[in-house]
């Protein structure tokens, strides 16, 4: 039988370098094992190119009304940051458990197994659905084929609880994050010929103003749940833009990164087709009197749906029964929740740790935040018998 000690399952967690974007059989292998010693059904969603895994796995009888708990196995890098001790063994020090992925959120990971190895699972009446991803940090690509899976083939769960850090408060909101490359293709000429060529990063400014419109227009307009939120409204900008060869040549190509952040759905199709009707209809033209041969080219990068707040929710009901915190929030980062709502799954967002502590150096949880992470997981399981 594998360990119940959550430290020490965390310990082995925090071992695997289990970077977005890079193989992570070692820790996927790793769960799978501890989950099949518990007699667990276990699915595994694999990625296109076979390098990288998800896991539901499903204790108890095949059911409605179960528990699902869900968290992302990947990390961020730790780089070049000045750690105190390696970043990828556990070190335990003035009441903190530290080590990349300790709170974002192996941390959780580690309560969830070690939850699965603790409780009489013959017992059960209801299932306990174990989630893990991967890809969570760069994409939220690993989620999609678990929720899709749920949706065809799990009996509906009562309530989906991921595990991000909120400082065991619950998260019942929180923003999507949709972010697009525009590439805007030309025609290059020398600067004193303007009218031989088609500039642009001229006809990439006129779109970045209408993000910039966007933006205010957003900022005017009534939100959902406004109140729980630091910036009460969506967000849309642009971050990235780049173009041009040199300061006596028409620019033949330019291209730049706008994202926004959702509040609910729609939204961000909304701003694509703003957008994508400004380009087609206007700017593509003008660059094509001159050139042809002219592309305005938009590509969705990835598309994180929101988490709407549903104050009825049985999963925000669960929770808030054995939450000592009686305030609902709302984030303004992104998660995995919004995928398991937009599949009709009730949703929270519910961990211990801080938000503050990811991707930090010396990244850490505090003790007292693990243990009563433990603590309450045990009594949302209680509910399963």
């Amino acid at each position: 039988m594998p360990s119940t000690d959550a430290i020490e399952i965390l310990s082995k967690l925090v071992g695997f370098k289990s970077l977005s974007g890079q193989s992570n059989h070692d820790i996927a292998d790793y769960v799978e094992t501890f989950a099949k010693s518990l007699g667990a059904t276990i699915q595994r969603f694999p990625s296109a190119d076979g390098t990288r895994t998800s896991l539901l796995m499903t204790l108890g009888p095949m059911v409605p009304g179960g528990i699902v708990l869900s968290g992302h196995m990947d990390v961020v890098p730790a780089g070049n940051q000045p750690w105190t001790s390696d970043p990828f063994a556990l070190r335990q020090a003035d009441h903190r458990l530290y080590g990349r992925g300790a709170v974002d959120m192996k941390g959780f990971l580690a309560l969830a197994l070690s939850l699965a190895a603790t409780i009489p699972i013959a017992e059960l009446t209801k299932p306990l659905h174990l989630a893990f991803s991967y890809d969570e940090e760069i994409s939220c690509e690993g989620v999609i084929p678990i929720v899709r899976h749920i949706e065809k083939s799990v009996p509906k769960p009562l309530a989906v609880i991921v595990g991000e850090p909120t400082e065991m408060q619950v998260v019942g909101a929180h923003k999507g994050a949709v972010d697009w490359t525009v590439e805007v293709l030309g025609k290059a000429a020398h600067s004193s010929l303007p009218h031989l060529g088609a500039n642009a990063i001229h006809a990439a400014a006129r779109l970045v103003c209408e993000v910039e419109e966007i933006a205010r227009e957003f900022e005017k307009q009534p939100s959902p749940n406004a109140e729980l939120y630091d910036v009460p409204h969506p967000t849309v900008t642009v971050g990235v833009i780049e173009g041009g060869t040199a300061g006596n040549v028409i620019a033949a190509r330019c291209s730049f990164q706008m994202e926004a952040r959702t509040m609910e759905p729609g939204q961000a199709a909304t701003i694509f087709e703003r957008i994508s009707n400004l380009a087609r209809d206007v700017v593509l033209p003008g660059l094509r009197a001159t050139a042809p041969g002219s592309e305005i080219k938009i590509t969705e990068r990835f598309d994180i749906p929101p988490l709407v707040r549903e104050a009825s929710s049985a999963a925000e009901q669960l929770v808030s029964r054995f939450s000592s915190s009686p305030n609902v929030k709302a984030v303004s980062y992104a998660t995995e929740a919004g995928f398991f709502q937009a599949a009709g799954l009730p949703t929270v967002v519910f961990g211990p740790g801080s938000i503050w502590q990811a991707h930090q150096v010396d990244e850490s949880i505090d003790k007292t935040q693990f243990q009563e992470g433990e603590r309450v997981l045990a009594l949302i399981a209680q509910t399963l018998f």
